[in-house]
């Protein structure tokens, strides 16, 4: 299989970009408090959204490959950040301290499955293991809805 390339072109107007990928228009903006229009998510909330779209991906995938029954996937997903990091101080780190992914899974599957897919989610899923390389401490729980 070759290897796969992305590439993101962007824009800014102030704190706000207009990144495309591919045929897609993404904006990312910061709020008032920091400066910005509030046009769109700011880029900590956009990892935690390519996260979540990543898991969803990839649990699709592996049910699929394990004849899983995954009929939906709700996502609710927070992020600890301590700003003094991206403010200066190199005492702190300046991205995610803890991350705690919940998902709740629609299916026939009993819990047992459910962890089975959960840890072939989490052990292949590209930006979950970029996380756990940056040793974002990862609490997850994933249960039947």
């Amino acid at each position: 299989m070759q290897k796969m390339k992305f590439n993101v072109k962007a824009e800014n107007q102030g704190l706000a970009i207009t990144a495309k990928a591919g045929k897609h228009q993404i904006v990312l903006d910061e709020g008032a408090q920091m400066g910005g229009k509030d046009t769109g998510p700011n880029p900590m909330q956009n990892v935690l959204a390519s996260l979540a779209s990543c898991e969803n991906v990839t649990a699709h995938v592996v049910a699929k490959e394990i004849g899983f029954d995954l009929q939906a996937l709700s996502f609710n997903i927070t992020g600890v950040f301590d700003p003094r990091g991206f403010m200066g101080d190199h005492s702190v780190r300046p991205y995610f301290e803890e991350v705690t992914v919940e998902v709740k899974v629609t299916t026939t599957e009993p819990p047992e499955r459910i962890a089975a897919l959960q840890a072939e989610v989490e052990s292949r899923c590209p930006v979950y293991t970029l996380l756990k390389a940056a040793d974002v401490k990862l609490k997850d729980k994933w249960e039947s809805a």
